[in-house]
């Protein structure tokens, strides 16, 4: 390739201010607080609002479900750019990012503690809400301390760390319901919400923010304020390519996660009892092999530089593995589909927060633009049980596995136009 196409293509990622921030206790705090983030995103929606919902309701109810999950779609969505603005607005001793980390931590504590006796599907719906806004605010400013503090030649490592955590929160959350099926009750709540405010606080005191009550700031304007809760796709297109791609395999992933527990019941012909040992089981296993296939991609992808390879062929995979209980609706089908599609899903958040920095509009800008961003990881797992529910009316659970291939498969393809990485 020519020096002036290299130059086209090269990642546009802030660098971090070296010397302000101590970059080592990152490779632990990071993962550490996406491990627990997205233990509570496998413990609560996959696993207790549906056990929530079928105690309720006395059925596998894919309505009520779908109705106990609306509000936190809504609140989903606009938490992540909302608390991304005001990060990137917040001036503090303490910096920028650490004040919404421990706030959103306990805030999303306290709430989750709500969610955990809630005796309707009105109030599990409310406090489902509350808790998916203020863990995306904690989500949110997570995400932007990596183009705040990590200088770009340690952005592939770092993303790779990221899908760690995340796969490991997904194992974590699994084997809770794997090894201990009574626990689907209350204490998972109280177990969680006390993990949450605890790494919040280590996070905090391991990693600091530096003082950013010197920095300047423009004047706050509403017009200003709401235009930046989204990012143009016509003057940004790779960003726009980049957020289609993260909506879509994330979506093909959790279409069919969010009514799990169900399908094991009403696809596969398991007894409600023995689907939540079997669901913490098949979870486990597809985070596990999540896991390897993050360690797997994770030294490959700086060597490599080719993220839009690794995405293509994570995409492939999520399509083959939602394959395999279309022809295969047992058991077995469900334990070989657990394998590969945790091995794709590994594969692609290993590289996908080292894509998304690459595409930054405006590095002056991060949180809020990774806030919008996140609407691409949040919203399809929030939304997923509704449009699942709609699915599964439409064309049964068979079905739900054809559409879900078929949207990993758009996911993939859509970060080919992307011209600013390879």
């Amino acid at each position: 390739m020519a020096l002036d196409d290299e130059t086209a293509v090269r990642p546009r990622t802030p660098q971090a201010p070296l010397g302000r921030f101590r970059l080592g206790p990152l490779y632990f705090t990071i993962p550490l607080a996406n491990l627990v983030l997205y233990m509570i995103w496998t413990a609560i929606p996959q696993f207790m609002l549906p056990i929530q919902v079928q105690r309720i309701t006395g059925a596998t109810d894919t309505a009520a479900l779908a109705t106990a999950s609306l509000l936190g779609t809504i609140a989903a969505t606009v938490g992540n750019p909302l608390f991304g603005q005001l990060s990137d607005r917040t001036r503090s001793r303490f910096g920028r990012r650490t004040p919404w980390l421990v706030a959103c931590a306990i805030g999303g504590g306290a709430l989750l503690l709500l969610q955990a006796n809630a005796p309707s599907i009105a109030l599990l719906g409310i406090a489902y809400a509350g808790t998916s806004l203020i863990l995306n605010g904690f989500q949110a400013a997570l995400t932007a301390v990596v183009p705040d503090r990590v200088p770009g030649e340690k952005m592939g490592l770092v993303s790779s760390l990221m899908g760690v955590g995340l796969n490991l929160g997904v194992l974590v959350g699994s084997s809770l319901f794997a090894m201990f099926p009574e626990l689907a009750g209350p204490f998972v709540y109280y177990l969680i919400a006390a993990l949450i405010v605890i790494t919040a606080v280590v996070f905090a005191v391991l990693s600091p923010d530096v003082d950013s009550r010197n920095e300047p700031r423009e004047p706050f304007r509403l017009g200003t304020f709401l235009a930046g809760l989204w990012v143009n796709p016509r003057k940004n297109p790779d960003f726009g390519w980049v957020f289609l791609a993260r909506m879509f395999m994330m979506l093909g992933y959790w279409l069919v996660t969010a009514l799990f527990f169900f399908a094991l019941q009403d696809y596969v012909g398991l007894s409600p009892e023995d689907a939540v040992g079997a669901a913490g089981v098949l979870f486990t296993v597809s985070g596990a092999a999540s896991v390897v296939g993050s360690l797997l991609a994770a030294p490959l992808v700086d060597r490599v530089g080719r993220l839009k390879v690794f995405v293509l062929v994570a995409g492939a995979g999520l399509a083959i593995s939602l394959a395999i209980p279309v022809v295969a609706p047992t058991y077995t089908g469900m334990m070989i589909f657990s394998i590969v599609n945790g091995l794709a899903f590994g594969v692609y958040t290993a590289v996908d927060t080292a894509l998304i920095n690459r595409v930054l509009p405006n590095p002056e800008d991060a949180a809020k633009d990774l806030g919008v961003m996140n609407i691409a990881t949040a919203l399809p797992q929030i939304v997923a049980a509704s449009l699942g529910a709609l699915v599964v009316s439409l064309l049964d659970y068979r079905g739900l596995f054809v559409v879900a291939a078929v949207i990993a498969l758009a996911g993939a393809f859509a970060v080919v136009p992307v011209k600013r990485t390879r």
